[in-house]
């Protein structure tokens, strides 16, 4: 089952990369939310949920959730476009049996659907530090990036809207608005796309 709020798209991509006869991988159910998979699905037409991380109008966390209670018998893949160490553990933590990038290809996206479906879990790499506390304070060092700091610059890359930033991240519109402006001020950037090049020269991004 395919939960995208762009599933007409992605439901087309997933038809082009996996043959039912040959790769044994059939999209079988579709929604565009989470709420719309509880209210129509039934279990038994289903083996693996394919989730987007970011649904506008909903948090990662309680999609996931969500999911886990209605379908707890149901592996979680995560399917998204955000490049997040952040997000994999903390998908992982709730109930996530994998994480994968929209460009990793086919043959990763296949391995991870067929090792979800035979119960195994792709942990993330830094799975040793999933129990730390994550400070989402603004501050970090000199030349370097804070958690939340990355976190926005990462989906604002991705081409996530400040307001889904804000639900995801549950945190103010305004406080993303100041964090950009103080990265600015802080790596001489007089726009966004030039701190966003400024960070990728310096491998901080």
């Amino acid at each position: 089952m395919v939960i995208e709020d762009n599933a007409t798209i992605v439901l087309a991509g997933l038809r082009n990369l996996f043959r039912p006869v040959r790769d044994q991988i059939q999209v079988s159910e579709t929604a565009t939310s989470v709420k719309e998979a509880i209210e129509k699905m039934d279990a038994g037409s289903f083996d693996v949920i394919l989730l987007d991380l970011i649904i506008p109008g909903t948090t990662p966390k309680e999609n996931i959730r969500a999911l886990k209670r209605k379908f707890p018998l149901k592996p979680v893949l995560i399917y998204t476009s955000l490049d997040s160490n952040l997000w994999r553990r903390t998908m992982w933590s709730l109930g996530a049996s994998g994480y994968v990038h929209k460009n990793d290809g086919r043959d990763k996206l296949k391995s991870a659907i067929v090792n979800v479906f035979s119960g195994k879990i792709i942990y993330p790499e830094d799975v040793s530090t999933g129990n730390e506390t994550i400070d989402f304070g603004l501050e970090s060092q000199p030349n370097t990036l804070s958690i939340i700091e990355k976190e926005i610059l990462t989906m604002l890359v991705n081409g996530v809207k400040y307001k889904e930033i804000s639900n995801v991240l549950n945190v103010k519109s305004n406080t993303i608005d100041a964090t950009i402006r103080q990265l600015r001020v802080k790596f001489g950037a007089k726009s966004t796309p030039q701190l966003i090049y400024i960070l990728s020269e310096q491998g901080l991004l």
